[in-house]
Formats: structure tokens, C-alpha cells, sequence
């Protein structure tokens, strides 16, 4: 009877198992494709909070969000078999010469049966690890990848996917910004510390233009911060990521924001 239920409860333990599995491989991928997204415009994204479960959706988006992701998911599994297949036949041709040397260490030793077994054990698992290392490389590429594509995509104005963004905030707590009575007028009584030419260069292109020579977007609105980014066309990009601003949201209702669909005035 106890045999009977363990061999009913094995399939459901495998896919439990098999759930985790899946969870966790979610989980990583998720994780390096917002790290090499975010960090491309220079933030950290263990400083953005996000829960573990936007994450992981974030990597299920990725692998599965049109057709050509899913050919580049299907492709990655086959190289990871091929790479996996490549790597065990490897190790068999070894193992004709390591085999007798092990005995040989095991003989000098006087290992135990029981200290033999598990060496065995060991063996096994070195098997699964190449599985799961193989696997873990693929994710791990196309994540990268599409994080770094996904950064650069939205740093140009012709193609980002970030909402516009206008931030409305009281003339004296702004150190940048326009007055729309005194559209000319620089913010006063600002204290600098670093750069002066970062600062000044900012200056004067507050204000989103029709011409979309820059116009401001939102990249995150998570830990407290707004982090905002001026999309720049293509050819004023050069490769590099645009510049972030930081604005503090502190939930006193001092500031108005206004987001605008992606590709909007």
C-alpha cells in the first residue's frame, strides 16, 4: 500500500520539481535582462526594488513575446543540446584513461564503500551541472542581448518605448526647468557640485520639442524616484546612453506628472 502511494506521489514530486526548476530559470533570466537594460543607462537595479515576480514576468515577456523570440528561444535550446551532447561525449573519451587512474587513487586511499558511492554521487551530479550550466549560458545570452537591444531602442527617440513625460513642480525647489510665464529665464539660486557643462548643457531643452531634437521619457518610477531620460534622434545618439535624471518623489502633492503615450508630442 505505501508502495502505491509513493509511486502515485513521484509524478506529482517531478513536477513540483520541474516547477522550481522553471521558476528559478525564469527568475535568472529576468534578473540579467534588467540588469544589462538598466545599467546601460547607468543605474543599478538592486536599487529599484523590483518583486520577484515582475521579474519573473519580465523574462517569460522576453523569451515569448513575438515569434522571432520564440525562434531565438528554440534555437538557443537546440545549441544547448548540441553544446550538452558535445561536452558528454567528451567526457566518455576521457573517462577511458580517467576511470582506471581514479581506481588507482581510490585503491591508495583505502576509500569505503560507502566513500566510493558517493564519488558516484558526485559523478552524477557533475552530469547535471553541465545541463544546467549549458542552459544557464543560453538564457543568460539572450537575455543579455535583448536587454542591451531593448536600452539602446529606447535611448533613440525614433523607436523608444518610454512614455513622455512632464513634470510639473513649485519654481522654488526646482534647480532645472522652465518657467512658462518666463520661458528664457534660467533657474536661480542653484548650487552646483560636479560638472558645470552637464548642467548647463541641460538648459534650454527642458521642454519636449515637436522636432524630437529631445524629449524627455520615463524609465522608472520605482524606489521612490523618478529616473528620466531624453531620447535623442539616431544621429545625435553616437552610441552612447543619454543622461539620467533623477527627481525625488517624496508624495507630498507638490508635483504634477503628466505621461504621453511612447511615440506622442
Amino acid at each position: 500500500m505505501a508502495e502505491s502511494q509513493n509511486e502515485s506521489a513521484s509524478p506529482l514530486g517531478k513536477l513540483a520539481g520541474s516547477i522550481g526548476l522553471v521558476a528559478i530559470a525564469l527568475l535568472f533570466t529576468g534578473w540579467i535582462y534588467r540588469w544589462h537594460y538598466f545599467t546601460y543607462f547607468q543605474v543599478d537595479p538592486t536599487s529599484l526594488g523590483f518583486p520577484v515576480e515582475t521579474i519573473s514576468i519580465a523574462a517569460f515577456s522576453l523569451l515569448f513575446r513575438n515569434p522571432l523570440s520564440i525562434l531565438q528561444f528554440i534555437i538557443g535550446l537546440v545549441l544547448a543540446f548540441a553544446g550538452i551532447v558535445v561536452t558528454f561525449r567528451a567526457i566518455h573519451l576521457c573517462s577511458g584513461w580517467l576511470l582506471p587512474l581514479f581506481g588507482q587513487m581510490q585503491q591508495r586511499m583505502g576509500l569505503g564503500r560507502e566513500q566510493r558511492q558517493q564519488l558516484g554521487l558526485l559523478t552524477s551530479l557533475a552530469n547535471e551541472l553541465v545541463i544546467v550550466l549549458s542552459l544557464l549560458l543560453v538564457l543568460y545570452g539572450l537575455a543579455a542581448g535583448q536587454g542591451l537591444s531593448d536600452a539602446r531602442r529606447d535611448a533613440m527617440d525614433e523607436t523608444s518605448t518610454l512614455p513622455l513625460i512632464t513634470i510639473a513642480m513649485p519654481g522654488l525647489q526646482s534647480v532645472i526647468g522652465r518657467d512658462p510665464d518666463q520661458i528664457l529665464v534660467n533657474p536661480s539660486g542653484v548650487r552646483l557640485f560636479g560638472s558645470r557643462e552637464r548642467y548647463d548643457a541641460l538648459l534650454g531643452d527642458e521642454l519636449n520639442s515637436d522636432s524630437g531634437r529631445r524629449r524627455w521619457r520615463l524609465l522608472s518610477d520605482t524606489g521612490g524616484r523618478l529616473l528620466v531620460i531624453p531620447s535623442l534622434p539616431s544621429a545625435q545618439i553616437g552610441g552612447k546612453a543619454p543622461p539620467l535624471l533623477i527627481f525625488p518623489d517624496e508624495g507630498k502633492g507638490d508635483r504634477l506628472v503628466i505621461l504621453s503615450p511612447a511615440q506622442g508630442l
